[in-house]
C-alpha cells in the first residue's frame, strides 16, 4: 500500500517537472526581450520620472541556470537630469516560478563597469531619495513588477562619485571590486568591499578595504554587523604611506539606534602611530555618545617623541558632525633624541570640533615638576591639519629638562660645560606642521639665560619655524628678538637686541664667568646650518655690536700690569702676567663690532674710553673653538691717585700693546712690544652702472608762447651728519 502512494507521488512530481519544463520551454520560446526592456523603462518612466536606456533587447539563457542578460544601460537622475547610474554589463539570475505568473524575482545579481554619481545640494536633498523611499499603494492593480531577493551581489570595476555641496567637499571610489552573500529578510552572509578612494581636499589617495559579517532584519535591512574591519593606505591628508584601520566586534542596528560596546581606531605614519578605543558607543537623538574614550599616542615630534595616553568622554552631535571632547586626563612623556627621557607630564583638557566647518577650539593644562602652562587650543583647519595655541607658563626650566631633570656639575660642584659638539641637531620634524602659537613664560631658563616676561610667538609652516616679535625683560635690559628655523638643510637664523642689561649677570649665566661688570647693549644677527651642534657653530655668520657702559673688567688689573711691565716696555722685551680673581679694570665705555664667518667672530673697532685708560683693539674670537685672541693699544690717560703716580707717571699717553690670548675661561695676558694692530677695511663701495637714458621724444612747438616759469627756489643744504 506504501508503494502505491510512493507512485502516487511520482507521478506527481514527475507531472509538475513536466509542466515546470514546458513552461520553461514556452517562456524561452516566447520571451521577448525588446518588450522587456520597453516595459522596464516605461516602468522608471512612470514610477521615478527617469529615463532608462539600454543598448540593445535583454537575453535570457536556460543553462546553467536562468540567467536574464542585460546590455550596457544607463539610468538618468529624475526629471533625465544627467546620469545617475550606469554599467557595462549585468547578469541577473530570474527565479522560474514568478516568471510564470508574470513577475521578475532576481535571485543573484552581477554587474560589470558599475558607475554611479551620487549628490546632495545645498538644501540637504539627496538625488538617490527617490529610489529609497518605500514604495507607493498600486490601488491593487497587482504585484510589483520587480522583487529583489538575491542570493549573492557582485560588483566588479565600480566607480562611485560623492558631491557633498552643502559641505562643499567631493571623493570619488574607483575601481571597486564588491561581494556579498545572501540579500534577502532574515539572511545571515558575509560582504566585502574594497578600491580606491581619492579626495581633491583634504588630499587623499588610498586603496581601502570593508569587511564585515551581516544579519538582516524582517524587511531586509541590516539589524547587526559582526567583525566591521576597515583599512585605508596611502596619501591621507597630504601625508605618504599613512595607514587608518577601524574595527567594531559588533554593531547593532536598531530603530533607538546604533549600539556598541567598544570600537578602536589606529592611525600609523613613518612609524608612529595613534590608537584610540571607545567603549559604550551609542546613537541617540543628540547624536554619537561614548562612556569612554582613551587615546594612546607615540609620536615623532621637533623636539623628540612623545609618548603617554589620555582618557574621556566624548559625543558626536549635529548628525555626526561635530565632536565634543570632555575630562580628557592623562601622562604624556617627550623624549628627546639625544637626550635622557622627560619626566611625565600630567595632561587635562576639553574641546570641539566642527567637521562641517573644519575648525575647532578648546583648553588645555599641563602640569610638570618643572612648570605648568595653562591655556587654549584651537584647529583652524582641519584638512590639512592646522594648530592654534595661546598659553602662560609660570615658570620653566629648559635646560634643567634636557639634562634629564637634574642639572650637570663638575667636581667641584659647579655647572659641567659638556662637550656636545657631536650632538646631532635634526629639523626634519617640523616638516608637515602647520602651527601658530603664542606663548608667555613668567620666568624662563634656556642657555643658561634666564628670561622674566617672555613673549613667544611661533609660527610652522612648511617645513619652517618662524618666531618674530619676542619681547622680554633679561637681566633688567629690554630684549626683543627673533629666530627661523628650516628642515631645509638644517639652517638656522636667529637676531636679537638687548639693551641696558646687568653685564656681571649675563656674562655670569652664559658662560659660568663674570669677566665684564657694567651696563651692556648687545645686537646680534646670525646665521648658520649644520648637523650637528658644533657644526652649527663653526658655521655661524653675520654681525654683532656690542657697548658696555661703566664697564669694568674682572679678574685682571691693567694699571698693575703696566707697574709690573715698565721694565719690560723700556728693554722692549715681551712679558706676561697671570690673571687673579680679585682684580678689576674700570674700562669706561667699551664700544666693539664684529664681523662673524665660520664660526669666528672678528673686530677691527675695539674701543674703550671715559676711564683711566684709553684701550684700541682688534683681534677675532673663535665661537666653535671658545678661544679668543685680541691685541689691542693700552694707553693711560688718568693718573691714579696714591703712591702707584709716581711708578705710572712715565707711561702716561704710551699706547702699549697688549695680546689677550687663549681659552674663554683661562686667557693669557701679554705685553708684545711691537706688535701691529690688524687695519680696518674700507667699506667697499658698489659700483652701479648708469643705464643709458631714452632718447627724448620730438615735442610740437606750441602755437603760442608760454608764460615765464618762476624762479626756482634754492634747494635746502644737507644736513651733515
Amino acid at each position: 500500500m506504501y508503494f502505491k502512494y510512493l507512485r502516487y507521488l511520482a507521478f506527481a512530481l514527475g507531472g509538475l517537472c513536466t509542466v515546470v519544463a514546458a513552461g520553461a520551454l514556452f517562456l524561452y520560446a516566447t520571451f521577448d526581450g525588446a518588450r522587456l526592456a520597453a516595459e522596464l523603462s516605461h516602468f522608471a518612466k512612470q514610477r521615478h520620472q527617469r529615463s532608462l536606456r539600454l543598448e540593445g533587447p535583454l537575453e535570457l539563457s536556460m543553462f546553467p541556470r536562468l540567467t536574464l542578460h542585460v546590455p550596457r544601460g544607463s539610468l538618468s537622475g529624475r526629471a533625465g537630469e544627467g546620469e545617475f547610474l550606469g554599467f557595462e554589463r549585468a547578469s541577473l539570475g530570474v527565479r522560474l516560478m514568478p516568471l510564470l505568473t508574470h513577475r521578475v524575482v532576481v535571485d543573484r545579481v552581477e554587474l560589470d563597469g558599475l558607475r554611479m554619481a551620487l549628490r546632495r545640494d545645498r538644501d540637504g536633498r539627496h538625488n538617490a531619495a527617490d529610489l529609497l523611499a518605500p514604495p507607493a499603494a498600486d490601488n491593487g492593480k497587482g504585484a510589483e513588477p520587480l522583487a529583489f531577493e538575491s542570493a549573492s551581489l557582485a560588483v566588479r570595476n565600480g566607480a562611485l562619485t560623492w558631491n557633498d555641496e552643502a559641505a562643499g567637499r567631493a571623493l570619488a571610489l574607483s575601481e571597486l571590486e564588491l561581494s556579498t552573500g545572501r540579500l534577502a529578510p532574515q539572511a545571515e552572509a558575509y560582504a566585502e568591499l574594497s578600491g580606491r578612494l581619492t579626495q581633491a581636499s583634504p588630499g587623499v589617495d588610498a586603496r581601502f578595504k570593508l569587511e564585515a559579517s551581516y544579519r538582516l532584519g524582517a524587511e531586509g535591512r541590516p539589524v547587526q554587523f559582526d567583525g566591521l574591519r576597515a583599512e585605508l593606505r596611502g596619501s591621507l591628508a597630504g601625508q605618504a604611506d599613512a595607514e587608518l584601520g577601524f574595527s567594531i566586534p559588533r554593531l547593532g542596528l536598531t530603530p533607538e539606534g546604533a549600539r556598541a560596546d567598544s570600537a578602536e581606531a589606529i592611525f600609523k605614519l613613518a612609524g608612529q602611530q595613534l590608537r584610540s578605543r571607545l567603549a559604550g558607543l551609542a546613537e541617540g537623538d543628540e547624536g554619537w555618545t561614548v562612556e569612554r574614550l582613551s587615546t594612546e599616542l607615540d609620536w615623532k615630534t621637533a623636539l623628540g617623541r612623545l609618548t603617554g595616553s589620555l582618557t574621556g568622554g566624548a559625543r558626536w552631535g549635529g548628525d555626526g558632525r561635530v565632536l565634543e571632547l570632555s575630562g580628557q586626563g592623562g601622562e604624556l612623556a617627550l623624549a628627546p633624541e639625544a637626550a635622557s627621557p622627560l619626566r611625565k607630564i600630567a595632561v587635562r583638557g576639553d574641546g570641539r570640533i566642527d567637521f562641517t566647518r573644519g575648525s575647532g577650539a578648546g583648553k588645555i593644562e599641563l602640569t610638570h615638576e618643572l612648570g605648568h602652562l595653562q591655556g587654549s587650543w584651537s584647529l583652524p583647519r582641519l584638512a590639512p591639519l592646522a594648530l592654534g595655541f595661546d598659553g602662560d607658563v609660570e615658570s620653566f626650566d629648559l635646560d634643567r629638562q634636557l639634562a634629564g631633570g637634574k642639572p650637570q656639575k663638575n667636581r667641584k660642584g659647579e655647572p659641567a660645560a659638556a662637550d656636545d659638539a657631536a650632538l646631532p641637531v635634526d629639523l626634519s620634524g617640523l616638516r608637515g606642521l602647520d602651527i601658530d602659537a603664542v606663548l608667555r613664560f613668567g620666568s624662563l631658563k634656556a642657555g643658561g639665560l634666564r628670561f622674566e616676561k617672555l613673549r613667544l610667538p611661533v609660527a610652522v609652516h612648511e617645513g619652517r619655524l618662524v618666531s618674530t616679535g619676542q619681547t622680554a625683560t633679561l637681566y633688567g635690559g629690554a630684549f626683543e628678538g627673533s629666530l627661523s628655523l628650516a628642515a631645509d638643510g638644517n639652517k638656522l637664523a636667529w637676531r636679537a637686541y638687548l639693551q641696558n642689561a646687568d653685564a656681571a649677570a649675563l656674562s655670569r649665566d652664559l658662560a659660568g664667568k663674570a669677566p665684564f661688570g657694567g651696563t651692556a647693549n648687545v645686537f646680534v644677527d646670525l646665521t648658520s646650518a649644520g648637523a650637528t651642534r658644533g657644526q652649527l657653530r663653526s658655521g655661524m655668520a653675520g654681525l654683532a655690536r656690542v657697548r658696555l657702559r661703566s664697564g669694568t673688567l674682572q679678574g685682571f688689573d691693567l694699571l698693575a700690569a703696566l707697574k709690573e711691565w715698565r721694565p719690560a716696555l723700556q728693554a722692549r722685551q715681551a712679558a706676561g702676567r697671570r690673571p687673579k680673581g680679585g682684580e678689576t679694570s674700570a674700562l669706561g665705555e667699551l664700544t666693539a663690532g664684529f664681523t662673524i664667518e665660520r664660526g669666528v667672530a672678528r673686530t677691527t673697532d675695539l674701543k674703550a674710553q671715559g676711564g683711566p685708560l684709553a684701550i684700541a683693539g682688534a683681534g677675532s674670537v673663535d665661537l666653535a673653538g671658545q678661544r679668543l685672541d685680541l691685541l689691542s693699544r693700552v694707553s693711560l690717560q688718568v693718573l691714579p691717585a696714591g703712591p702707584e703716580v709716581a711708578a705710572l707717571a712715565g707711561l702716561r699717553g704710551l699706547a702699549v700693546p697688549v695680546r689677550v690670548h687663549g681659552p674663554f675661561g683661562q686667557p693669557e695676558w701679554r705685553l708684545e712690544p711691537g706688535a701691529q694692530l690688524a687695519a680696518s677695511a674700507p667699506p667697499a663701495r658698489q659700483v652701479v652702472p648708469a643705464q643709458r637714458r631714452p632718447a627724448p621724444k620730438p615735442v610740437a612747438k606750441p602755437s603760442a608762447k608760454p608764460a615765464p616759469r618762476p624762479a626756482a627756489s634754492p634747494e635746502p643744504a644737507e644736513a651733515s651728519e
